[in-house]
């Protein structure tokens, strides 16, 4: 039956339902015993964004891009090296020791096995980018895969020619667009689709040659609402960029101001069938998921492409079924608390895994393992009977179904995913287990002209492609460091939660990612409809 429990960290309450229980019978797995939120924060502590560190690899000392800095306890291989036959995980293998808890054996297997240094895939002349798939001549983007020729962003797919972009997909020559889908040669829109040169737009669909305006449908030559000729509208357009171009944050501030007089729908959710989040396309019968697409039976899931049958995980994608608490994964099948791996199966409590199956607690294998536990081999038989007995055990320590504990993660608070998600100060992030790195966390230095950042101060450089782009639209170069953009971007977007709220139009009770405080005209499906549509 359903229950109701107190997060054991936050103390807040939080419901378990029937649908709950249901799968966590089928993984194996206790009832949870934190809230969705501190589940989240845990697993983002896991994963990298943006910071980037030059180094030298720990086996053939050539200087490379890594993820983890010089000070992380453990080595770091060049991609090169990793994939090679110079070094075997299995060296590194410890017996399971069933007087002490799994965690701290971990910890010690942890801080003495090599990892790749950037997770990363069959990618192309992107050497600064992380978390990434296929992508060609990228430059600092995370979570992004099949992109060409695209620079700062974040969760972006199949898009070419692109700046300062978050969850954009199939798009192309794009500045400062974010939740959109097929856009061409647009500046500053957000949640759009199927536009095409187009200057700061909100909530368009089938738009062309339209600025300054929100929730249009199929206009061409639209200026701030208002229905314009075509030479009428590049004359007032031009007027109307010279005067914003004059704003250091000419950008992010015409984005915000039409997002503000825009009508906002509960949520953002198109082509799905029984589906709580926002950011949804083409899901089914999944609750609380975020920038999510074709997901199915799945719920807590934030970025998720291509999967079903999951429950909290965090970026994760591409064939992915039965997952549970998983932070950075594709090709991944019926598993249990995996950070950064993938084409994983029947695998528990792994770390920087790829290509393996029925393994447990172990890091950074490769080409195809089978039953090894703590990086040692076991016949099939003996990993059988042994892991009988170390499931027994870790729920006997409450460890059994948890992720891993905050101490464990690789990366400080600060300098990890979750304080771009999950911010909180440095007295809470130490209170609530993790570490905190107390320096200046940068990006490392690269080729290109300096400039300074206007808000922060710190020294950030433009690359070559990147300035021929902004010639290209015919806009001014950026006076904030790529950090600096991205904390503007991520506060441009709607919130990962949802709260109980009323349409502002007919009062009836909605659902929505829009908080409370926000000051935005929040419709419910059906009014929302009848404003834009009719």
């Amino acid at each position: 039956m359903a229950e109701e429990k107190i997060c054991s960290v936050s103390g807040t309450k939080f419901n378990i339902t029937d649908n709950d229980i249901v799968f966590y019978k089928k993984m194996n797995v206790p009832l949870p015993t934190l809230c969705p939120e501190e589940r989240e924060r845990r697993r983002m502590a896991w994963r990298n964004l943006r910071f980037l560190y030059k180094r030298g690899c720990d086996l053939c000392g050539e200087n490379m891009i890594g993820s983890y800095p010089t000070s992380c306890p453990f080595p770091v291989y060049c991609e090169k090296c990793f994939w090679s036959d110079k070094w075997d995980p299995l060296e590194y293998g410890q017996e399971f020791d069933f007087k002490r808890p799994f965690f701290g054996q971990f910890k010690e297997l942890a801080n003495k096995v090599p990892r790749m240094a950037v997770t990363r895939a069959k990618c192309v002349n992107s050497d600064y980018s992380l978390n990434c798939l296929e992508n060609k001549n990228c430059y600092l983007i995370s979570g992004a895969d099949y992109n060409e020729d695209c620079y700062y962003g974040i969760n972006t797919q199949r898009s070419k020619s692109c700046i300062d972009h978050y969850l954009l997909y199939d798009s192309e020559l794009c500045y400062g667009c974010l939740d959109s889908v097929k856009l061409y040669n647009c500046v500053g829109c957000q949640e759009c689709e199927n536009s095409s040169d187009c200057w700061f737009l909100y909530d368009c669909k089938g738009c062309q040659s339209c600025a300054f305006s929100s929730n249009l449908r199929n206009k061409k030559y639209v200026l701030r609402g208002k229905q314009l000729a075509k030479t009428e509208y590049k004359l007032q357009l031009k007027e109307i960029l010279d005067e914003t171009f004059k704003d250091p944050d000419w950008l992010d501030n015409e984005r915000r101001k039409i997002c503000e007089v825009a009508i906002h729908r509960d949520s953002l959710i198109i082509n799905s069938e029984n589906v709580s989040g926002n950011y949804v396309r083409n899901c089914r019968n999944s609750e609380w998921i975020f920038d999510a697409e074709n997901l199915e039976d799945c719920k807590h899931i934030y970025y998720g492409l291509d999967a079903k049958d999951c429950m909290d995980c965090s970026c994760i994608g591409f064939e992915c079924e039965r997952l549970y608490e998983l932070i950075s994964g594709a090709f991944n099948y019926n598993c249990i608390s995996l950070a950064s791996s993938m084409y994983c199966k029947e695998c528990q409590y792994c770390v920087s895994t790829y290509n393996a199956e029925n393994c447990f607690g172990s890091i950074s294998l490769k080409n195809h393992k089978k039953y090894v536990i703590l990086n040692k081999q076991y016949s099939k038989e003996d990993y059988q009977i042994l892991m009988l007995k170390i499931v027994h055990r870790m729920r006997k320590y409450g460890e059994w179904g948890e992720f891993f504990p905050p101490q464990l993660a690789p990366f400080e608070y600060n300098r990890s995913m979750a304080i771009d998600y999950n911010p909180v100060g440095r007295e809470e992030a130490l209170e609530k287990g993790f570490r905190w790195f107390e320096g200046e966390a940068r990006v490392s230095e690269v080729s290109g002209d300096i400039c300074a950042c206007a808000l922060c101060g710190k020294g950030f450089k433009i690359i070559s492609p990147e300035a021929m782009l902004y010639c290209k639209f015919d806009v001014p170069e950026p006076k904030f460091c790529w950090a600096c953009r991205l904390k503007k971007l991520i506060h441009s977007r709607k919130s990962n939660k949802l709260f109980d709220g009323s349409c502002v139009k007919c009062g009836c009770a909605i659902l929505t990612p829009v908080n409370g405080d926000d000051d935005l005209k929040v419709y419910c499906e059906k009014c929302y409809k009848k404003a834009v549509y009719e």
